[in-house]
């Protein structure tokens, strides 16, 4: 007894079964008698029959061989068919296979395969959080403050700028001139009133006035304008300068002298009820003289 198992999968093609060369060679008898007849093999069921076109063919229906069992019997011993009327009268026919023809069982093994297990199914889970476990924002905000605040505090503060290199110091001005300093101590006693004779600041005659001016800046003179004017070296007008002397001449002799302060204008102690004061040159016959160098 062969026993069938169910296979899992069935390729679209022409089975072969021990029944189908006898079908072929049933079909080659079959048209030497004048018309073919169909040979179906069915090897769902196993079920070989052997019949006429259906124009031809009687209301009896073929017979069929209903199982395994049944197939090796019918193999073993001669296939019984119906034969068409086209033969005669219907009748049971019995068909001889050829002598080398054998009967063969063939027995199929087939494996089953088990069902693979479906693949997990993964649950989430979703967790239900509370209000109180919700991210408070007024503290991220105030994090991120802090952490900006370390940020700019962790950057190096740019390096100050140079301080400016200080000014050169200027220029000492330069020493007054001997003139100047003559000058600046004529004017030291303006209004110191005329004494005559006098050689103090208590009061100053013309001489008097000019010998202690020039001593005050390293410079000695003689007491008289006379004097003075003897002890000097001539210049003229034009090559006067503030400093030198201013002499008042009368048939050769000095009787009055002051300190030309330039521009025509002098220093001197004039007379009787007049200080010590700067006026004009008021004559043009006055003789100048020069005692030191004081450019």
């Amino acid at each position: 007894m062969t026993t069938r198992v169910q296979a899992r999968h069935r390729a679209d093609v022409r089975p072969l079964t021990p029944l189908t060369d006898l079908g072929e060679t049933l079909s080659r008898h079959a048209a030497g008698v004048g018309r073919a007849g169909a040979v179906a093999a069915a090897t769902g069921g196993l079920l070989a029959t052997v019949a006429l076109p259906a124009a031809a063919a009687p209301a009896a229906a073929p017979a069929a061989v209903g199982n395994v069992a049944t197939v090796g019997t019918a193999v073993s011993a001669g296939l019984t068919t119906a034969v068409d009327s086209a033969f005669g009268t219907t009748a049971v026919g019995v068909v001889s296979a050829p002598a080398e023809a054998a009967a063969v069982t063939t027995l199929a093994a087939f494996s089953t395969v088990p069902t693979p297990a479906p693949p997990p199914v993964v649950v989430v889970e979703r967790s239900e959080r509370s209000t109180a476990d919700a991210p408070v924002v007024e503290a991220s905000v105030h994090q991120a403050a802090v952490d900006a605040a370390l940020a700019v505090e962790a950057v190096p503060a740019a390096a100050p700028a140079p301080a400016p290199a200080p000014a050169p110091a200027p220029a000492p001005a330069p020493a007054p001139s001997l003139g100047q300093q003559i000058l600046a101590v004529a004017d030291d006693y303006a209004g110191v009133p005329y004494v005559y004779g006098g050689s103090t600041p208590a009061g100053f005659d013309c001489s008097g006035y000019t010998s202690y001016v020039m001593r005050q800046v390293g410079v000695s003179l003689p007491r008289t304008a006379n004097a003075q004017l003897g002890a000097s070296a001539r210049v003229s007008r034009d090559q006067a300068v503030p400093g030198d002397l201013v002499f008042f001449t009368d048939g050769g002799r000095a009787y009055h002298v002051g300190i030309y302060a330039g521009d025509g204008m002098m220093w001197d102690a004039p007379r009787s009820g007049k200080p010590v004061q700067l006026r004009s040159v008021w004559s043009d016959s006055a003789v100048y003289g020069r005692v030191a160098a004081v450019a």
